[in-house]
């Protein structure tokens, strides 16, 4: 029975470990780029231990969003948990956004968009749920006075939306002259500014300029 326990725990280990390293280099390479070799060999482990874990790459990918929404709730729920209003949560939660832009290839969502769009919906990284979820925050810094209230709360969550999937477009701006981060902090002060009562101004630049 001890044996079992150990070999059944090494097992767990062993999967956490293979799935947090196939997330990171999905995460900055993209999907397709990726293949099980390139996995392996990034984790120092053959390619039979893991497909002793996962049947083929989908099953792999699977796990990794899974992970990847744990670990983006779990981090929602700490900046809620430490952020004294509901527009400073709703601007700390675009700052945490922004820095995950450093680590995230743009070629990841349209590959997760593209090759799996059932996992990310069981995994609400779809855009409906996504949009549901903003418009959520929206709707609570209204109530609270930091953002001007007769905009429709869905609305400035479109557009919000719209502006980030915008980034991945190639056609929308030159990256050989700027950075996706340049573009992002610039759209974003614009939108945040545009849309705040003056209650909400007075914490814009604050967390704005931080980023």
């Amino acid at each position: 029975m001890k044996v079992e326990k150990e070999q059944k725990i090494m097992s767990l280990e062993n999967r956490e470990k293979i799935t947090k390293g196939a997330l990171e280099l999905f995460l900055s390479e993209g999907i397709k780029m990726v293949t099980m070799d390139k996995i392996a060999a990034s984790l120092s482990v053959s390619k039979r231990t893991i497909y002793e874990q996962f049947a083929d790459k989908e099953e792999l990918v699977s796990e990794c969003l899974a992970l990847f929404k744990r670990e983006n709730d779990e981090q929602r729920a700490a900046i809620e948990r430490t952020s004294e209003n509901s527009f400073v949560f709703l601007l700390r939660m675009f700052q945490a956004g922004f820095m995950k832009l450093n680590k995230i290839n743009l070629r990841f969502v349209a590959d997760v968009e593209t090759l799996f769009p059932e996992k990310i919906k069981q995994n609400k990284l779809n855009r409906p749920a996504q949009i549901a979820q903003f418009s959520e925050l929206i709707h609570k810094s209204q109530e609270d006075g930091y953002i001007i209230p007769t905009l429709s709360s869905e609305v400035l969550a479109i557009v919000y939306y719209g502006m980030i999937s915008s980034l991945r477009d190639k056609e929308s701006y030159d990256y050989s002259s700027v950075s996706p981060k340049d573009v992002l902090r610039m759209l974003c002060s614009i939108y945040f500014r545009g849309t705040a009562t003056e209650k909400g101004m007075k914490l814009i630049t604050e967390y704005i300029e931080m980023v």
